[in-house]
């Protein structure tokens, strides 16, 4: 459809393609930013403990360490948490693939 005098097209998603593309992307990233600080963080407290164990320091750092772990093990359960909602979009895509079909074989078989 085209309006006279207009020459641009508005750009219309009724589906929300665009918007579940750029939801998988931020999806996407938050999961690279989450495994990069998980790393980062992992690293600091080997190399901290491991510092600690040279030094014989343990009782009241350990206990800042182990907080740190556990730290560490919510951000992975989180990030568990968003690899659960990219199968979920999996789900909902092969769900869409199959809806898709049936809509083109029915549309097909009006227009015979």
């Amino acid at each position: 459809m085209s309006t006279s005098g207009n020459t641009s097209v508005p750009n219309e998603d009724p589906l929300g393609i665009d918007r579940l593309t750029i939801d998988y992307d931020y999806l996407l990233y938050k999961i690279n930013d989450y495994v990069a600080s998980i790393q980062l963080e992992t690293t600091a407290i080997c190399r901290r403990q491991n510092e600690l164990i040279r030094e014989q320091i343990i009782d009241q750092v350990m206990e800042k360490n182990i907080e740190g772990l556990n730290n560490i093990l919510k951000k992975c359960e989180e990030l568990e948490n968003h690899f659960d909602m990219l199968d979920q979009i999996a789900v909902i895509s092969e769900n869409f693939k199959v809806r898709l079909a049936r809509v083109l074989k029915d549309y097909k078989q009006l227009k015979s």
